[in-house]
């Protein structure tokens, strides 16, 4: 993704499809409910560097980075 604005229109459009909704929605409750997190993943989000979004990713503890993972697969799918 290149900037905020087009990771947003791109789920708007996504969000259209239920199934894609409702796994982005269960997956925004998790990211959700570990302080700062969420501004962490909008971060990473944004790195437009596959290698250097991996690296990121592998920073974050097990638990959070499976969920992120999920999340950046759901977003790139």
């Amino acid at each position: 993704m290149a900037n905020p604005y087009e990771l947003i229109a791109k789920i708007q459009q996504r969000m259209q499809d239920p199934v894609f909704a409702a796994q982005f929605n269960s997956l925004i409750q998790k990211l959700n409910s570990i302080p700062g997190l969420q501004q962490e993943v909008m971060r990473i989000a944004k790195i437009d560097n596959p290698s250097k979004r991996q690296k990121a990713i592998n920073r974050l503890p097990p638990k959070v980075k499976s969920t992120v993972e999920e999340m950046m697969r759901l977003l790139n799918s």
